[in-house]
């Protein structure tokens, strides 16, 4: 009988949750509360509640999403030339470790919940058990949105809009002030998930996964894709960081739909413009608020 040491089991969990995408959470849910123009003061209660969330949104909610996935998808994984190579994806996770992985989901969801619930605001309890709801609904049965074509790209969309509402709705702002950006950012995460299935559609054959690119074919998903950030221009100001970057992702997304051969180099350009994108986004709003500060 195999038997594994705490440090194994630690590592397993660490390398489940994908520990780059620990701040996937955290810079949302910030994004969000810029968004609805509440900040808590330093040295208040407010802060501590708001760290909690913060954290909650980073291994725990990452474990949910990533290692639940890397559980049911063991199969199929097994098949998989990405996963046998233990990328950035992930590689294949040993069934003995599948019970350890689901039990840290499970006190995650727990947690991230409970976070959530000692905030004491109704749209922020809403937004934190949907979250968690869909997480484990994208990978885990019965719903298994991930094979489910068109949905497995809305979903993460959708992911990634309830974590940033948790952010908005912290201080207690409602789903009904919320602001055309965040339609935005759900619709781009959208689009880029459409188009890197696309780039993954022979690997993802292979392994038997259904997606939307080999579910409805590669030029169908890759205009998808182009289609939401398309949806995406018409709810923001053009001239605004949000709306400069969108309308030049739909510009990199519609060439696959022409030539879906030119799908990975687009795939790479729009990530590479979403990241100094987001960051300079951010950096302008702290800068702005320090300036706010100075002022004060």
């Amino acid at each position: 009988m195999r038997s594994f040491t705490l440090t194994d089991r630690a590592c397993v969990l660490l390398k489940a949750s994908r520990f780059p995408a620990w701040t996937f959470g955290p810079i949302l849910f910030s994004i969000g509360m810029v968004h609805s123009r509440s900040i808590p003061k330093l040295k208040s209660f407010g802060l501590l509640r708001a760290v909690l969330q913060i954290f909650a949104l980073s291994f725990p909610l990452c474990i949910v999403v990533f290692g639940v996935n890397d559980v049911y998808d063991y199969e199929s994984d097994r098949r998989n030339p990405r996963k046998i190579a233990n990328s950035l994806e992930g590689g294949v996770l040993d069934p003995a470790y599948h019970s350890d992985v689901l039990n840290a989901a499970y006190f995650s969801t727990i947690f991230i919940i409970a976070s959530a619930l000692v905030n004491q605001r109704r749209d922020n309890c809403l937004a934190a058990i949907l979250l968690v709801l869909l997480s484990w609904q994208y990978s885990s049965p019965p719903l298994r949105l991930k094979e489910v074509p068109v949905l497995d790209s809305l979903s993460n969309g959708g992911i990634v809009f309830l974590a940033w509402f948790c952010g908005f709705s912290f201080s207690g702002s409602s789903i009904s002030t919320i602001p055309s950006s965040s339609i935005m950012l759900s619709l781009c995460t959208a689009g880029i998930h459409a188009l890197g299935a696309v780039v993954d559609s022979e690997a993802d054959f292979a392994a038997g996964q259904t997606t939307i690119a080999t579910a409805l074919g590669n030029r169908a998903a890759a205009i998808f894709a182009a289609s939401c950030y398309l949806a995406a221009s018409s709810t923001g100001d053009s001239s605004t960081t949000f709306g400069i970057y969108v309308r030049t992702g739909l510009a990199i997304m519609i060439l696959p739909c022409f030539n879906v051969t030119w799908a990975r180099r687009s795939f790479q350009a729009i990530v590479y413009l979403s990241i100094p994108s987001a960051l300079f986004w951010i950096g302008s709003k702290i800068w702005n608020a320090k300036k706010n500060i100075k002022l004060d």
